[in-house]
């Protein structure tokens, strides 16, 4: 195995935990996933590598996100 499958391989990992947090903490919201790439649910634009650095559970880019959450407070 080299260096590049065993990232992909602790990518794979990494994310399938995020995931499974994500189910145990109540969200449905479940990751978009185009061509192997993590997108937006909102606006389908692949989510940028350091906000899954960050928020490896992340299923929205930051700008949709922040839209998502004004949504909700206004709603609330």
């Amino acid at each position: 195995m080299d260096r590049f499958d065993w990232a992909s391989e602790i990518e794979t990992q990494e994310r399938e935990a995020a995931i499974a947090r994500a189910r145990e903490n109540g969200s449905a919201e479940i990751p978009l996933v185009i061509a192997g790439v993590r997108c937006c649910r909102d606006c389908e634009e692949p989510i940028p590598a350091g906000r899954l650095r960050v928020r490896p559970d992340a299923v929205r880019c930051v700008s949709c996100q922040e839209r998502h959450e004004r949504r909700l407070q206004d709603a609330g």
